[in-house]
């Protein structure tokens, strides 16, 4: 989605999809919500897993294709899949699409049943209590997300001229953030039971990382 090519992320992905398809493919869909479902973001994903794995799609702004989740039993065809990928985007603006139509239960639902809930972010922010994000277009401020993970989350934290990072910081600092873990472009966490797992990274001076504030109130930066 970043690269224009196939990431080493993606295969990763791919693996961890599929360790209990034996003999077959596994299926991944694409939820591109935050992104008002854009044809790009749709046929970049296809470029990308189309060889690795059973392509889906989840698209409720458009008309269903051959391989699109039907929209009036979305819990159920999730449930069929390996794993979800969600865009990145407009956080906020997915969010409340996926209320509307049930998403967010039916994600829930699939999560629990052990589909590999994955994104990018504004699709890795959702799952969080808080999001760093731009939703509003205004500048960077906390956003309350779906709150399956406690404490908050931050993506492009190297990127964007440090802007990100450095407001970041000073919401930490304040209480406007919970402790956050900030993830850099070109690198992702695992969790598993809510809990960091694993750091991937495929670039260089890229990684992750956890913000909290100590008692003196000041900025604690972890690995």
């Amino acid at each position: 989605m970043m690269e224009g090519q196939r990431s080493p992320i993606d295969e990763q992905l791919v693996a961890l999809a599929g360790q209990n398809c034996v003999g077959r493919k596994p299926r991944i869909c694409l939820i591109p919500t935050p992104v008002g479902d854009a044809e790009s973001i749709i046929t970049a994903f296809d470029d990308a897993y189309g060889g690795l794995a059973e392509t889906f799609q989840l698209t409720p702004f458009r008309r269903p294709r051959s391989n699109s989740l039907p929209m009036r039993d979305i819990a159920r065809s999730l449930l069929t899949m390996n794993a979800v990928f969600v865009s990145g985007g407009n956080t906020k603006t997915a969010l409340g699409v996926w209320k509307e139509w049930g998403i967010d239960k039916a994600l829930r639902e699939a999560y629990d049943a052990g589909v590999l809930i994955t994104g990018m972010s504004a699709g890795a922010s959702a799952w969080f209590e808080n999001g760093f994000s731009d939703s509003y277009y205004d500048g960077h401020a906390p956003l309350s997300c779906l709150g399956w993970v406690k404490g908050g989350f931050c993506p492009h934290f190297n990127g964007e001229n440090q802007v990100r990072a450095i407001k970041l910081r000073e919401a930490v600092r304040s209480g406007n953030m919970p402790t956050t873990i900030a993830v850099d472009d070109y690198a992702a966490v695992l969790l598993e039971d809510e809990m960091v797992m694993r750091v991937i990274s495929w670039r260089d001076g890229c990684s992750a990382y956890r913000l909290s504030v100590n008692e003196e109130c000041e900025i604690t930066f972890g690995g």
